[in-house]
């Protein structure tokens, strides 16, 4: 057989599949006013092919392989099982489909990249039918509003236009009997009868096997049709109305399988968990990939704006292909890119305000005083309880460090280009000032991307983005210091300053805490971060159907921070601080894709060689005793005594990669892949393997199933595999050592010897996790009902473990693989389309995740202790526990049964104290007692999103919720305990609710009690609360005015509310928010849960206007 095809402009069918998912794309090849116009796509593109008995079917299906081309069929009478042979060399498509319909029924009309064939009609009596010919017009548009570039063509004849930016068409000289023919790239081709009518509303459905969804799977892309995997598509449509400030904001709630918890600190510490946690001491984070680039900076420092879709790989078939980096999941997003023969310009404004949407009810200063006054006699007179009852005297600490928060967002956009060249320029500003005052953050963002198509043979891709981000932040971390909690706890009685201007101490309740107000407006500290990442692909098409990309990038990360603490607040030493922390990443990616189809048989075959290094660099500089604080942290050379230190690391990464993915049919779907990585990290297991197998059977196209409409796209899926993790440091297998510092009988110190801090652990190897997934797919009621759901089961084998060696025997810490996890659950989302008519329509997306977290094996050891957040309040090894049998993350404590009344051995009276479950009924309440009482971790999660539309109106609503979880809220802990640091009552809820009110059935005991065990109370089930919720995230109202209207621009106007209501049990500010233990390892999940003053629940108002030019 001879075969012989070659194209002078084509384009892979991976190509063509990306530009089919970025439908929005199409107009941009269209020419204004005409879907015939001179200078096209179908002008310029020629053949030169040699079939010999071939299909009809298979020649098309060549033809969209290899170009932009894509086929509709109006006519199911089309055979395409017909024979044919067509030889012709350098011609031009519409050559080719002359001899490939020559002497059939069937006629073809061309648009640009679309071609519709259809059966002849009968030529028009042009002499009955020229009378009775009118001018039509209307609108067309789909469900998320108008389509633009949408072609409408008389059925027969050579009279078209297309739809403007508004999705309007008129049409002149159109028969009364004639028969619109409407298409548009991913939709559903129709064909609509005049019948004397003028004027038409036209819905466009979407065309599943047309479009169907391309989901970019990690090296290459895939019809989600052909996917074995499980993959969460998640694009720019489902939040383009609400307020995200960060790329992290729109993945809570939805994304089935995906937690995000957010410490609510502007620009501060997110937490991204996909399918639960494996790692007990190191991070559970996702991999970030942003277009093939690995992102070490996390998602900071893009701009919302210029993603295009994210999709998050979950299970092993999905993940092994990044390997030891895919263990936690990994989250892809592609960014916007230029667009053919258009320019665009795009403008978008938001400007919100923020309050605290909840409080907490503390004393006023005459309530306090009354109160202290029975604990300690006359410490207030009565004259000043009269300057307390009356507000000259006193202070509401809440609403001195609370206040309205401003945010402003602006994004400009700029795009366009030729067919050869496009490019995009897009900056944005974010300012958020946050509800705690002198909090705040700002970033300034650019980004440019070109691509062009340099020769017929090669593509390139150049992309930069860079930001500036500019963080002010209190300590909102779960201590001492928090400044929620110092807040809280101070005393109401005092004023803000002292005459002197210092500010004033508290004697009553915070005693050892400085001012809140003055560690605000003093002591802030700042942080400045500068993110640059830039990347260059090289795509060669070798052959048809064979592809080399070459992808390098940078990711540069340089953080500074600054610190200062002045004398007019600590009233003791001041003190300033400065460090910087540098880190690049260096990466290269080498694609070789190979890409065919031969009848039922379809394969993708793809070998990658991966090289990855980064470098960081950390320095600090600290000083105390200043000489004069005008400088601030400015200058060293002020300071009396100074410290200094620096560190340094550099690691590297070596992978190969292999992936075969395998079509039979369009119904057996197969796909392996395998990964090898050498890490420098590890001493002599250097290498690790990473393969995985999926396969899946879609049922849809089996014969059998062809009889029935109850069931579409039905498929079932099944995957298996390993990936790994080597979340250690660079030099943690190795031996090191640290210096100790010695006075030798002086005053200065000097190195007096070295203590090892880690132990060499050559044979450590990495951490592996196995994963089973099994998964459906199925539409019903027509596709307007879409049902996905998963099982799965993740288990961590090998688990990178750290012990520690007790002091006696040198001290320090080792790493071994030790531990193992498991994850089981479910996953499932489920989108509806209820209602959708030209005028209205409504869609619905709900999706859910039930997960069993549970530690399987600790290598030995008894437990591993979370970390005591607040040493001599609570207990000292903390409030959290890893066990097996338990999940990470799991509370420690006592069971508190109330208050109980003590008596001596005469029978009096004594106290009325908290009472814990003697768990081992040996008469004493000691640390034997405590027991796992509550988890951090919701059993199941949702998100549920609306969408109506109104004609030009859209209102979107968006549920989050979720159950399962406890919080071991410690501020209400200080508020109404008399112990440690916080050393009165503060909180309201004390009053009517202790012994001397409410007898043995009160909560609380006396003010007067003695001998109270306030610390196992802290961590006690006194003060774990469930933390179940169920929120309204965001209501936003949006309004589009048409350019026709506005003249200038399409304009779109938007009114947002954030968390404008929540149900929950829940008596702190924020059942979703916590405090993390240590900011900079939020990525670990043991200390998980507590609450010491989590950063309030913000409601936010948003008003924004988008013009696109």
């Amino acid at each position: 057989m001879n075969k012989k095809t070659r194209f002078s402009q084509g384009k892979t069918k991976q190509k063509r599949l990306i530009r089919a998912m970025k439908i929005f794309l199409l107009f941009a090849f269209l020419t204004v006013g005409s879907c015939f116009a001179s200078e096209t796509y179908s002008q310029e593109a020629s053949f030169s092919i040699n079939y010999n008995n071939k299909t009809v079917k298979e020649v098309i299906n060549e033809i969209e392989n290899s170009s932009e081309f894509i086929f509709f069929y109006l006519d199911k009478s089309i055979d395409l099982n017909r024979k044919v042979s067509i030889n012709v060399e350098n011609k031009k498509i519409d050559t080719i489909l002359d001899q490939l319909f020559s002497g059939t029924e069937n006629n073809y009309s061309i648009s640009d990249r679309q071609i519709i064939i259809s059966k002849k009609e009968a030529p028009v009596n042009t002499e009955t039918n020229q009378k009775d010919t009118r001018t039509i017009s209307g609108t067309i548009r789909d469900n998320m509003g108008p389509v633009t570039g949408a072609n409408i063509l008389v059925k027969g004849t050579t009279n078209g236009t297309i739809t403007d930016l508004d999705g309007k068409f008129t049409l002149e000289n159109v028969p009364a009997n004639a028969i619109l023919q409407v298409s548009y790239i991913g939709y559903l081709p129709q064909e609509i009868e005049i019948n004397n009518r003028t004027l038409f509303n036209i819905v466009l459905e979407e065309d599943n096997q047309a479009l169907d969804e391309v989901v970019v799977v990690g090296y290459g892309t895939v019809r989600k049709a052909d996917l074995a995997g499980s993959v969460s598509v998640l694009d720019s449509k489902s939040f383009k109305d609400q307020p995200i400030k960060q790329v992290s904001d729109a993945l809570q709630g939805r994304v089935s399988g995906v937690q995000v918890q957010n410490s609510g600190v502007p620009g501060g510490t997110v937490k991204i968990r996909v399918r639960g946690s494996g790692s007990i001491n190191r991070s559970n984070d996702p991999l970030y990939v942003i277009d093939g680039i690995v992102r070490e900076s996390g998602l900071t420092g893009l701009n919302p704006e210029d993603i295009q879709s994210m999709q998050i790989l979950k299970d092993a078939s999905s993940t092994a292909i990044y390997g030891s980096r895919g263990a936690n999941g990994v989250v892809l997003i592609t960014t916007k890119t230029g667009k053919a023969n258009t320019r665009q310009v795009m403008f978008d404004a938001q400007i919100g305000v923020g309050t605290v949407a909840k409080r907490y009810d503390t004393l006023n200063p005459y309530e306090f005083a009354t109160l202290y006054n029975t604990y300690r006699a006359n410490t207030f007179s009565s004259d000043q309880l009269s300057a307390f009852q009356n507000g000259t005297a006193g202070t509401d600490w809440q609403d001195e460090i609370y206040k309205t928060g401003i945010t402003q967002d602006y994004k400009l956009t700029f795009s366009g280009g030729s067919d050869k060249i496009q490019y995009l320029v897009s900056g944005n500003y974010v300012g958020q000032e946050g509800v705690v005052i002198e909090n705040s953050n700002k970033r300034y963002q650019a980004r440019a991307n070109i691509t062009s198509q340099v020769l017929d043979w090669l593509h390139v891709t150049a992309d930069v983005n860079a930001s500036h981000n500019v963080r002010k932040s209190g300590d909102f971390n779960a201590g001492k210091s928090n400044i929620i909690n110092v807040a809280m706890n101070y005393s109401p009685v005092l004023g803000i300053l002292n005459e002197n201007g210092t500010y004033t101490r508290d004697p009553y309740s915070a005693l050892t805490q400085n001012n809140p107000v003055g560690i605000l407006r003093e002591q802030v500290g700042e942080t400045l971060n500068d993110i640059v990442n830039a990347r260059i692909d090289l795509k060669f098409d070798i052959l048809p159907g064979l592809t080399f990309t070459t992808s390098n990038g940078v990711d540069y990360n340089d953080q500074k921070g600054y610190s200062f603490s002045t004398k007019k607040v600590t009233n003791s030493n001041n003190g300033m601080g400065n460090s910087d922390a540098y880190r690049m990443t260096l990466q290269t990616t080498n694609n070789l894709t190979y890409q065919n189809k031969w009848g039922d048989h379809a394969l993708t075959a793809t070998a990658v060689y991966e090289a990855t290094q980064s470098e960081y660099r950390y320095m600090t500089l600290n000083g105390s005793g200043l000489l004069t604080e005008s400088v601030g942290w400015w200058n060293v050379n002020m300071a009396s005594s100074r410290t200094s230190d620096n560190s340094y690391s550099k690691w590297a990464l070596m992978s190969g990669v292999g992936r075969v993915m395998y079509n039979y049919k369009d119904r057996y779907m197969l796909t392996g892949t395998i990964r090898a990585d050498g890490s420098s990290k590890f001493f002599d297991d250097k290498w690790g393997w990473f393969p995985s197998i999926a396969a899946a059977w879609s049922l849809s196209n089996e014969d059998f199933m062809e009889n029935q409409n109850i069931f579409q796209d039905l498929k079932i899926r099944a995957s298996y595999g390993l990936i790994g993790s080597q979340a250690i440091n660079p030099y943690a297998t190795l031996g090191l050592m640290s210096k100790a510092m010695y006075a030798f009988g002086g005053a200065s110190q000097y190195t007096g010897y070295w203590v090892g801090t880690t132990v060499a652990t050559p044979n450590l190897s990495w951490e592996t996790t196995h994963q089973l997934d099994l998964g459906v797919d199925f539409s019903v009621l027509n596709h307007r009902l879409n049902i996905s759901f998963d099982y799965f089961d993740k288990k961590t084998k090998d688990g990178l473990l750290q012990r520690s060696i007790p002091n006696y025997d040198g001290g320090g810490s080792y790493w071994v693989n030790a531990a193992e996890v498991s994850n089981r659950g479910i996953d499932f989302s489920i989108n509806a389309t209820i209602f959708d008519t030209p005028d209205f329509s409504w869609s619905s997306t709900f999706n859910g995740t039930y997960l069993k977290n549970e530690v399987k094996d600790l290598g030995g050891l008894d437990f591993v202790s979370g970390i005591s957040p607040a040493a001599g309040m609570i207990p000292t090894d903390g409030v959290t526990r890893v066990e097996v049998g338990q999940p990470i993350g799991a509370f420690y404590g006592y069971e508190w049964i109330g208050l109980e009344e003590i008596y001596n051995d005469k029978g009096e009276f004594v106290a009325a104290r908290d009472a814990f479950v003697d768990q081992n009924k040996d008469g004493i309440i000691d640390s034997k007692d405590r027991t796992f009482i509550g988890k951090a971790n919701p059993d199941f999660t949702l998100g549920w999103n609306n969408s109506l539309r109104w004609k030009n109106w859209d209102l979107n609503m968006f549920f989050t919720g979720s159950f399962g979880a406890d919080r071991l809220n410690l501020v209400r802990f200080t508020g109404t305990a008399m112990t440690g640091d916080f050393a009165f009552i503060t909180l309201r809820e004390y009053l009517n609710n202790n012994y001397d009110v409410k007898g043995v059935s009160a909560r609380y005991p006396s003010v007067s009690v003695t001998g109270n065990d306030y610390q196992s109370a802290s961590a006690s089930t006194k003060f774990l609360e469930s933390a179940n919720y169920f929120r309204l995230d965001n209501l936003s109202l949006s309004y589009n005015l048409p350019k026709k209207v506005a003249k200038f621009a399409d304009l779109r106007f938007t009114f947002s509310c954030q968390n404008l209501f929540t149900i929950t049990s829940y008596k702190g500010m924020d059942p979703a928010g916590i405090s993390f233990v240590d900011p900079n390892n939020g990525s670990v999940d043991v200390n998980d849960g507590i609450d010491l003053g989590a950063y309030p629940l913000t409601r936010s108002y948003t008003f924004g206007v988008r013009l696109n030019f």
